[in-house]
């Protein structure tokens, strides 16, 4: 289901693309959308893998709308893991990498009518017995996110305290 999906989303973007390019001396929108469509496909291809990471969380990629959060924890950071690998499931994200030693989580979240999806990484570190945990949210492409990166911090939140509650 969601390669077919991903499959009808390329179709209509190369559709689009090629009748961008089909227009007579327009040179110039030629370029661009060659451009613009080549940086989709090599974004659609890498996202979910964690290597790129520095591409969708630069400051300079112009393409990709992100946000970062920070809050403590007056919890260890194994226990934080762990409670974090669950409650991003929990919330409707798929987990694709983690690192428990280094206190690393990444995970993206599907494509819908208003978004190409996110990358979501948390970075967990200690200081003073407390547990740092850094968010980030980047839209996959999109140079705004129509509020869905807030959400996706939100949605997170509102999971692990639900998840607390007995």
């Amino acid at each position: 289901m969601k390669s077919i999906r991903t499959a009808v989303i390329v179709l209509v973007a190369f559709s689009i693309m090629y009748l961008l390019v089909r227009m007579e001396n327009q040179a110039f929108f030629r370029i661009i959308s060659l451009s613009i469509g080549g940086l989709f496909l090599f974004s659609l291809l890498v996202r979910r893998n964690i290597n790129f990471r520095p591409y969708f969380t630069s400051s300079y990629n112009l393409f990709t709308a992100k946000i970062r959060r920070q809050d403590e924890f007056d919890i260890a950071k194994d226990i934080l893991f762990d409670k974090l690998v669950e409650v991003l499931s929990d919330a409707g994200f798929t987990v694709r990498y983690t690192d428990k030693g280094k206190g690393v989580l990444f995970a993206t979240s599907r494509i819908s009518m208003f978004s190409w999806g996110e990358n979501i990484y948390v970075d967990m570190t200690e200081k003073d017995n407390k547990t740092v945990v850094d968010f980030c949210s980047a839209s996959f492409f999109g140079a705004v996110s129509w509020g869905r990166n807030e959400k996706n911090y939100k949605d997170l939140l509102e999971t692990f305290e639900n998840s607390l509650t007995i």
